[in-house]
């Protein structure tokens, strides 16, 4: 039955994503041909319009990517779909987990389309020697290779845009418990559980600071060493991974306490 909560979320949270993939590759496309044309007043006109556009389908996927996951998440389950969702002979444990997998396949495959059509606009072989010499020098002063620079960093981003989702579902979670102002407590509660968590890392890294003159160095130094920082790095996966696990186990206890449907 999991796998059929899956499909359905999915095919109706890329009911829009897909065609906002489309655009925003088709632009980028477009714009970088023509970038290689003859630059005229007509051609250059184009061309910035072609850009603009494809900088607001890429802005345009992340701010679809978290509406539709919200969205989604307050119909299937407060809303009038909520009435067929909870007849289905599934556990709630399993449509929380639908949830969250379907954020966390859209949010993998949104940085996929926005990392491919910034690349097909941007990148070009000066921009490449710059992103190559500056990734370089990163990973010798932090005494890493290239590839495990961009890893973390990757991982870094992904699970904070993960975590801030989660934050947001549980926030719908605690708002819609309440007979009024839903919605606002819902965002209230969303953005404080995330402004909260973060606060909480940076008080986690000034403990391990006092631990560790090198970290303690992020504090009071302008210079900070690369064991400092490579250790903040792996400090801030770990941290967003417990983060989003919590909220995960939070989420899924209250949703079992009980739904109050609109």
């Amino acid at each position: 039955m999991l796998k059929k909560l899956l499909k359905y979320d999915l095919q109706w949270q890329y009911k829009d994503l897909i065609v906002i993939y489309f655009f925003a590759f088709f632009f980028a496309v477009v714009t970088r041909i023509i970038e290689g044309f003859e630059q005229t007043s007509i051609w250059m006109i184009v061309y910035k319009i072609c850009y603009c556009v494809t900088i607001a389908l890429i802005i345009n996927i992340l701010i679809n990517y978290f509406k539709r996951n919200w969205d989604g998440f307050v119909k299937s389950i407060y809303k009038d779909e909520s009435y067929l969702t909870h007849t289905l002979p599934v556990t709630k444990n399993k449509i929380f987990l639908s949830k969250i997998l379907t954020a966390t396949i859209t949010l993998f495959t949104s940085f996929i389309v926005i990392v491919f059509c910034m690349a097909i606009v941007f990148l070009n072989k000066n921009i490449l020697e710059a992103i190559k010499e500056n990734l370089e020098e990163s990973a010798i002063f932090l005494n890493c290779s290239i590839l495990s620079l961009i890893i973390i960093l990757v991982i870094t981003v992904f699970l904070e845009f993960l975590f801030l989702t989660m934050s947001g579902i549980l926030g719908i979670i605690i708002g819609h418990k309440s007979n009024n102002l839903k919605i606002e407590k819902s965002i209230a509660i969303g953005f404080g559980t995330y402004m909260g968590f973060s606060i909480m890392s940076i008080v986690i890294i000034y403990i391990a600071g006092l631990l560790n003159s090198d970290i303690m160095s992020v504090f009071n130094n302008m210079e900070v060493s690369s064991n400092a920082l490579k250790s903040i790095m792996i400090m801030g996966i770990v941290l967003y991974a417990i983060y989003t696990l919590i909220v995960y186990f939070v989420g899924n206890k209250l949703l079992n306490k009980g739904v109050n449907v609109d």
